[in-house]
């Protein structure tokens, strides 16, 4: 049969397409078998800014964990000025102090500092020139080379709600409460790898995975509909508790308190990137054990409910450590009854925010 020859041009052209496609398809299937992860991995994240405080030489400065380096948030504050502003050699960088806590009492002036001059150092640490002038003016720390604390060594005050999660005051036999259960934690927190100190007097040593907040300016009287405008970022908390201690009476604050039982970190994330802070997975672990596993969708009183409330009666001050309970799984709750035990490592987690792992040692 004979065709003219546009006609032959026109099907040897939707051919090739076909072709073209099914090549494209072929190729698409193939990757897919050899890298499956290429569909199960939903699209990567911002990029997190996942703030620290980080010791070297007996200091400790507050920065941003970015890949292998730990930026210094005053230095890169003080570079960002010098190379991307070209403020001169002078330039005042009091606006990002060298301490974390200092920084978040800059308010929201501070922390957008901090923004952008890890935006900044961010798009040089590509150049290996670039990479070199940083690490010349103290911006770059290699990770491997400092030990990081926990993000806020010394907190303006430590708050936590208890029995905030449905499923966790059904299991320990309580109502559920019209209004947040607050009290204190007195200890100073410890960070991610640190010793979890067990005394001898504490027979009954619990875990409590939690979602922790962090206020970012001062809060007083704010609605609920303006809360987390006053959240700096979130972080991962274990109130650890001693059972024994804190039901020994009506008040939670000693049980609450031992030296160690109050753990944060490993990062401060800032809050732009936990748009939902009511939509996490949390988890609690040790080895294979899984002792947690919930969703802050459970919390009795969101964040936002939490801060409404307790500033109707006092000021959160920057630097305040909120810890919003525990779900369900608790060590007491369990039958029989599991308690923390020397030579474990508890490992806790929730979504977005890091993995907090530290052992456990009975003095």
């Amino acid at each position: 049969m004979n065709m003219s020859d546009d006609k032959w041009s026109s099907l040897t052209v939707s051919r090739n397409s076909k072709l073209r496609i099914l090549k494209r398809g072929a190729l698409r299937r193939g990757l897919l078998l050899l890298f499956p992860a290429l569909v199960l991995l939903p699209p990567s994240p911002l990029q997190a800014t996942k703030l620290v405080t980080y010791s070297i030489l007996n200091e400790a400065r507050a920065g941003a964990v970015e890949g292998t380096y730990v930026v210094d948030l005053n230095r890169a504050f003080a570079f960002y000025l010098l190379n991307a502003l070209k403020a001169g050699p002078r330039a005042d960088n009091s606006l990002v102090p060298a301490g974390l806590l200092a920084v978040l009492e800059g308010g929201d002036a501070a922390l957008d500092a901090v923004r952008k001059s890890l935006e900044y150092t961010r798009k040089l640490l590509g150049d290996p020139v670039e990479v070199d002038r940083l690490r010349a003016a103290g911006v770059l720390r290699d990770l491997k080379r400092v030990k990081l604390l926990t993000p806020l060594p010394f907190p303006h005050r430590i708050l936590a709600i208890g029995l905030n999660y449905r499923k966790h005051a059904e299991e320990s036999g309580q109502k559920i409460p019209l209004f947040p259960e607050v009290f204190s934690k007195e200890s100073l927190p410890i960070g991610a790898g640190e010793t979890i100190r067990i005394p001898k007097a504490v027979k009954q040593p619990d875990y409590e995975v939690e979602l922790a907040f962090v206020i970012g300016k001062p809060a007083r009287n704010v609605s609920k509909e303006r809360a987390l405008e006053y959240v700096a970022g979130y972080m991962v908390f274990n109130d650890v508790s001693a059972r024994d201690v804190q039901r020994r009476g009506s008040q939670w604050v000693l049980g609450k308190s031992v030296d160690t039982f109050a753990v944060a970190g490993p990062y401060l994330v800032l809050k732009d990137e936990i748009p939902n802070p009511q939509k996490l997975e949390l988890k609690a672990s040790v080895g294979e054990e899984v002792l947690q596993q919930s969703n802050t969708a459970d919390m009795i009183f969101s964040v936002a409910e939490i801060i409404a409330d307790v500033t109707q009666y006092l000021t959160l001050q920057p630097g305040t450590i909120v810890a919003t309970g525990t779900p369900s799984g608790v060590g007491s709750a369990r039958k029989p009854q599991r308690w923390l035990r020397h030579g474990e490592t508890i490992r806790l987690e929730v979504q977005g925010l890091g993995v907090l792992e530290n052992p456990i040692v009975q003095e």
